[in-house]
């Protein structure tokens, strides 16, 4: 009797041991997996354009694109595709949000109605970063790669 309550103390201990790493290993894939979901994790990225017949604003945010060309008009949804926003994480990374209000517009067309007005804003934690007004099309060479994406994203859904 002895015998049989020791081999069942035994194979009891050993079997909640096995458990306990399983649980562990678990544990740290979810913790993995949390790690990743947090470096592809962006802030909300605005850009917009305007004149006076003219108007196209694009926000991202948790992977959607939400695209308005009509001022005052309901957004339409645009899902991203897994490597495009792969890419615009990439992107942003490269983007210097505290001199976006430094940069130098590389063409004044907008003074005189000859490309429309545009703007790109990253909003993060309540604080937002917005560049200086520049031509729509064509954007200061440190943030064009990521505004020509967010374009491109946009032009997806037409």
């Amino acid at each position: 009797m002895k015998a049989i309550t020791l081999l069942t103390a035994m194979i009891v201990t050993f079997s909640s041991c096995n458990c306990q790493k399983k649980a562990a290993a678990a544990s740290n894939n979810v913790s993995e997996e949390t790690v990743m979901k947090q470096q592809t994790v962006l802030p909300t990225l605005e850009y917009e354009a305007n004149t006076r017949g003219f108007f196209r604003k694009i926000s991202v945010a948790d992977q959607v694109a939400w695209v308005t060309n009509v001022r005052d008009g309901k957004p339409e949804e645009v899902k991203i595709s897994d490597a495009d926003w792969k890419e615009l994480v990439s992107l942003y990374k490269s983007v210097n949000k505290d001199g976006l209000a430094n940069l130098k517009a590389p063409t004044e067309e907008r003074f005189h109605d000859g490309a429309p007005m545009a703007n790109f804003r990253v909003i993060e934690k309540g604080k937002t970063f917005e560049s200086v007004t520049f031509d729509g099309g064509a954007p200061p060479a440190e943030i064009a790669k990521i505004v020509n994406k967010l374009i491109e994203i946009a032009d997806k859904k037409e």
